[in-house]
């Protein structure tokens, strides 16, 4: 769906919200651009599997890891970083992933693997990435230009999810990602989009909620660690905002300690427990302990629950209401939602730029 650029007065010149309203469509296309993917050179029994990448490029493969966990015979890992561990060799896969194609850890990784005769897939929408996997005659997945990389989550994930799916490693069908894309817009529609008023949005009252406080978000398992990570992330490059992310049990073995401090900036803590029908009982009474101490040193806590069936399901949906919560808290903030001017001027400082 086209979204006029005026619609928040503009506050989002470059319409960040339409990239944000238009993700479950995007799944779909990127689901589509893996299943016609060529992998053929690839299709082998390989011993682990690497996704290299950093950023929003990166996320997907921690959403792998994720739904894979139980599924998964194959040891799956996340790489942020210029190097590989000594581990890789002829016998690993390595899916490198950066959306621009210019991110230099990636490149890093990329060059590294191919030294060490890694099986090497190459996803990107353009640059020096891309440059290499054509000289080198690496299998290629592109994909469409033009989004900030944490607006292009199901370009960077779903080729993966496809190919994996591909090469019978893990079990996804067409069925399971229009289900998927299904309820993604159910609760856009319904619940989200900005036609939608404050008393039944639950991106903007949240938002409302968070609005002048430190946001921790605390997800329930190590499983669904990754969509609290994600709202952190986004709060971060979005929102403008410092955040906090970390998941039960773990957590309740560290974290917990710190509340204790009753340290003054706590007060101004305001804290999300993102929650799930698949929570174990054990889970339930940590929450529910953190909860009871929390609202006692905190500014509030609110709970957000997954929807869905499917693992695949639970995690988009959370992980779209976060997207929505951190637009929604820029606009709130009057911060542009789309530049993120530290990570360019970063950039050109470390070539010498700056």
């Amino acid at each position: 769906m086209m979204v006029e650029k005026d619609i928040f007065s503009g506050k989002d010149p470059s319409n960040m919200y339409e990239k944000i309203y238009n993700l479950p469509e995007q799944i779909l296309e990127a689901w589509e651009i893996g299943k016609k993917a060529d992998i053929s050179i690839l299709n082998r029994r390989w011993k682990n599997i690497i996704l290299a990448g950093m950023g929003g490029s990166a996320i997907g493969g921690d959403i792998i890891k994720s739904l894979g966990y139980w599924e998964l015979k194959v040891p799956f890992s996340t790489i942020r970083d210029y190097s590989l561990p000594g581990f890789v060799n002829e016998e690993t896969l390595l899916i490198i992933v950066s959306y621009s194609g210019n991110t230099e850890e990636s490149i890093g990784a990329c060059k590294e693997g191919l030294n060490k005769g890694a099986g090497v897939l190459i996803i990107t929408s353009g640059g020096e990435i891309e440059n290499i996997a054509k000289e080198r005659h690496i299998p290629l997945i592109s994909v469409p230009q033009g989004f900030p990389p944490r607006a292009a989550l199901g370009y960077t994930f779903m080729p993966v999810l496809a190919v994996l799916s591909k090469m019978e490693l893990m079990n996804v069908s067409d069925g399971d990602i229009q289900k998927a894309a299904d309820l993604m817009r159910k609760i856009r529609d319904e619940e989200l989009k900005d036609e939608i008023s404050e008393e039944k949005n639950i991106a903007k009252k949240l938002a409302n909620k968070m609005y002048g406080h430190l946001p921790i978000i605390y997800a329930p398992d190590e499983y669904l660690g990754v969509t609290a990570y994600r709202w952190k992330c986004q709060l971060n490059e979005n929102s403008k905002l410092f955040a906090i992310w970390n998941s039960f049990p773990e957590l309740n073995h560290n974290e917990i300690m710190g509340w204790e401090g009753r340290d003054e900036f706590l007060k101004n803590a305001f804290v999300v427990f993102l929650r799930d029908k698949g929570e174990i009982d054990r889970i339930k009474q940590r929450i529910q302990y953190m909860k009871d101490l929390i609202i006692q040193i905190s500014s509030g806590i609110e709970e957000v629950w997954s929807e869905g069936d499917t693992l695949l399901e639970r995690f988009l949906s959370l992980i779209y209401i976060g997207d929505f919560v951190s637009f929604y808290l820029a606009i709130k903030r009057g911060v542009d939602p789309t530049p993120v001017n530290s990570i360019e001027g970063l950039k050109k400082y470390l070539k010498g730029e700056g």
